[in-house]
């Protein structure tokens, strides 16, 4: 590709009117297979070479208002990053101009372009982009690496296909190497080459010759099956590729130890273009490593709708808590004590609603919380919320206590103790009526902050609880060293024990080892009366289960409970 170097005539042309430099260009465009170009960015005029007339549908080698007449030249998708390059030109954010698009030529057909220029100062002061445009097409653009074609090269020659002849295309793959930053960062990045030369080795040595092979960025590469003659199917030929690469890894004798995975995209799906090829393998990929790594995945439309829809949730979510926290809300459980059945407390849950999915459920929204961080803004809501509704509450029943729900990200991404001491000061409830509810995990024993957290706590006199106890960890020790004070019994261990007499014989122990450690119980899931008189026989501590109510807005609690002050 050509390179003009305008910095050794930038101050001739600032002495330069701009029909002298345009005479200038005219005169440089002959010497270039690219297309070179003027924009006056104060008053949006763009200014080209005759020779671009011949393959662009310009009216004119002077277009007026250019940023919205280059939106008919521009690829559609493309035009919103164009524009806002543009804009930082003219505003002076920026110097120079550097992207790689896509245009539409004179016959509607998509042409991928590198576009590049400089901002200078014309002799009138006007703010001047010159550069050029150079169709990608033309040029061989191989990885320096691999000596594979890149990723612009693929964008065009799928454009191509996609355009001509898109029933030939069996699947595209993506492939990409499961620990390739640790390879770099430990063997350095010569070793990572040498991995990338391998892996395009193998490659191309398990796939017939008409299939083409790119290098995408970093440690990812792409196939695409377009050839009449090809006839594996993704999976063999995935098989194939890494058990070349167990071969080569092992004949090394594993001094740089790698794995690959794959994300494929079939023939079905690719109705799109490139990009949207690059964004959907990309995700099946992605599925390949979440599900283990050293494995393909297929795209798989469903999921990836799943996908969209945890993202679009995430950015309502967050647009609600921006705004006052709108359609979340805290819903109130009863737990009562045995054997009188007396209400002494509650679990705070959370609940949202928006206007595009109505109510959602705390199954599909709490990991999404959690998983972006906005689990710790969320929490903090929900305990001064919880809070203050005890505080209410406790004046009618003054034993009453709240229990919330804590998150590991809560726990260990957030200054939870000093978050949960305000709340309680000035709020003004005394610490033993917030019950703080954990889930059983094995990361929380090891993990020696969330330990000393704990310890913390019970300096200031604040409870824990043990929630789903049975459905995970479930390790004694685990109890004793978190100094439990509720370990609340999951409704599937529960359900289990009314079905099975050993079962049953195995809870009646874990509460026996509960009490021994001074703890309480509290049996959860309890929604009939049948449950309910075989479950007491138990002799639990606590019960909570629909039986006595389902989780109701605080309105609803109070309308429902706190009129009675002595049982249920």
């Amino acid at each position: 590709m050509e390179q003009i170097n305008y910095a050794d005539y930038v101050e001739i042309l600032q002495s330069m009117s701009l029909e002298e430099i345009r005479a200038v260009l005219e005169v440089l465009q002959k010497s270039t297979d690219s297309y070179i170009y003027i924009m006056d960015l104060d008053t949006d005029t763009y200014m080209i070479t005759s020779k671009m007339l011949t393959r662009f549908p310009f009216d004119d080698v002077v277009i007026k208002n250019a940023t919205p007449a280059l939106q008919k030249i521009i690829y559609p998708s493309d035009y919103p990053k164009v524009k806002e390059d543009i804009r930082k030109c003219a505003a002076g954010e920026q110097e120079t101009h550097s992207l790689e698009y896509r245009w539409l030529d004179g016959k509607g057909r998509i042409v991928w372009i590198d576009c590049r220029g400089t901002v200078i100062k014309g002799s009138g002061g006007h703010r001047l982009l010159i550069g050029r445009v150079t169709e990608l097409g033309k040029e061989a653009k191989a990885d320096n690496i691999t000596g594979l074609r890149r990723e612009v090269r693929f964008k065009f020659d799928t454009e191509e296909i996609l355009r001509d002849r898109p029933e030939t295309i069996k699947y595209m793959m993506r492939i990409g190497i499961d620990n390739f930053k640790e390879i770099n960062e430990k063997e350095g990045v010569e070793a990572g080459d040498n991995v990338l030369r391998e892996l395009a080795d193998c490659i191309v040595a398990s796939l017939d010759p008409r299939v083409d092979v790119y290098r995408l960025m970093a440690d990812e590469f792409m196939l695409v099956d377009a050839a009449p003659t090809s006839d594996k199917d993704p999976q063999a030929v995935y098989e194939e590729i890494k058990s070349r690469v167990t071969d080569t890894v092992r004949r090394k004798e594993y001094s740089c130890f790698y794995t690959i995975s794959a994300g494929v995209i079939q023939g079905g799906f690719i109705d799109r273009d490139a990009e949207e090829i690059l964004r959907l393998t990309e995700f099946a990929l992605n599925e390949a490593k979440r599900n283990g790594r050293n494995q393909m995945a297929l795209f798989d439309a469903e999921v990836y709708d799943g996908y969209l829809k945890r993202l679009a949730i995430r950015r309502l979510m967050r647009q609600d808590i921006n705004n006052h926290f709108k359609g979340f809300q805290v819903f109130y459980q009863p737990i009562v004590s045995t054997p009188e059945y007396k209400l002494i407390g509650a679990e705070a849950l959370l609940r949202w609603n928006c206007e595009q999915y109505g109510s959602v459920s705390p199954a599909v929204f709490i990991p999404i919380l959690e998983e972006s961080g906005l689990i710790i803004p969320v929490g903090k809501y929900v305990l001064w919320q919880a809070a203050q509704t005890c505080k209410k509450w406790r004046d009618i029943l003054p034993g009453f206590h709240v229990h919330v729900n804590l998150s590991y990200v809560q726990m260990h991404k957030s200054d939870l103790l000093a978050d949960v001491d305000k709340c309680i000061k000035e709020v003004g409830i005394p610490p033993e009526s917030l019950v703080l509810e954990l889930t059983e995990s094995g990361y929380i024993e090891t993990d020696t902050r969330i330990m000393e957290l704990f310890k913390n706590l019970k300096e200031k006199n604040i409870d824990l609880a043990l929630d789903d106890f049975g459905t995970g960890y479930s390790n004694m020790r685990y109890l004793k060293e978190i100094e439990a004070k509720t370990v609340k019994i999951d409704r599937s261990f529960v359900v289990q024990a009314l079905q099975n007499d050993h079962d049953f014989s195995i809870i009646k122990h874990i509460i026996d080892m509960i009490h021994s450690l001074g703890s309480a119980d509290c049996m959860e899931g309890i929604e009939g009366e049948d449950e309910l008189d075989k479950m007491m026989k138990t002799k639990p501590d606590m019960i909570q289960g629909y039986y006595f109510g389902k989780p109701s807005s605080a309105e609803q609690f109070e309308e429902k409970f706190l009129n009675i002050t002595d049982s249920l």
